[in-house]
């Protein structure tokens, strides 16, 4: 589904999402040219709770939490440098 299809399907919710097709522009913006619903919810802490299960189950897919109200997902992406999470030796 595109973005459009998602909020026509549920509006004015919270939905959990994943990636089907998805890629990063010059401007470090990732856009979801294809994304599928798993899970629509009436309140933001309820659908991060199934996100953090479903990340915690397998970290490689590619989920995000949104409202339906937005006109776009509007991701940017950051870039890590360093040992993130790592003990200092």
């Amino acid at each position: 589904m595109k973005w459009e299809d998602v909020c026509q399907a549920f509006p004015k919710q919270w939905v959990l999402v994943e990636a089907v097709e998805a890629y990063t522009n010059e401007e470090s913006k990732r856009i979801l040219e294809e994304i599928a619903p798993l899970k629509k919810f009436s309140n933001s802490p309820e659908a991060m709770r199934k996100y953090q299960e479903l990340h915690r189950e397998n970290p490689a897919r590619e989920l995000y939490v949104f409202h339906t109200s937005r006109k776009n997902p509007n991701i940017v992406e950051k870039k890590w440098v360093g040992d993130r999470g790592k003990a200092n030796s």
